[in-house]
């Protein structure tokens, strides 16, 4: 069971590396790392069909991160059972860093 979780979990997030830049693939992709205990997950959020210098692309973009920021604390299936400290400080540390990286996209876009 923990194989087969550990397979889905590799398949699905690609592992942080250390000094890893803001943009993923392209300069409109936010990357949301989520630190839980020694494990570290890392999502790619693309926000390049967003127009981040107006209010609506950044409440979409803002969207896009919150669910990312849950996915990598491991939020699964509409709940994490029980909500802990750690993933309360895993998803605050994440959603700052995602909307900190967010916010230089914007300035540098608009």
């Amino acid at each position: 069971m923990i194989n087969k979780t550990l397979v889905a979990l590799a398949a699905t997030f690609t592992l942080a590396l250390p000094g890893a830049a803001m943009a993923g693939s392209n300069d409109m992709d936010v990357i949301v790392d989520g630190n839980s205990g020694a494990t570290t997950r890392t999502i790619s959020v693309s926000v390049a069909d967003l127009n981040l210098a107006s209010t609506s692309g950044m409440r979409r973009a803002d969207s896009r991160l919150i669910r990312a920021s849950k996915q990598v604390c491991g939020y699964v299936n509409g709940s994490i059972i029980p909500v802990t400290d750690d993933y309360r400080t895993c998803y605050g540390s994440a959603i700052e860093g995602a909307r900190s990286d967010l916010n230089n996209l914007a300035q540098r876009q608009g």
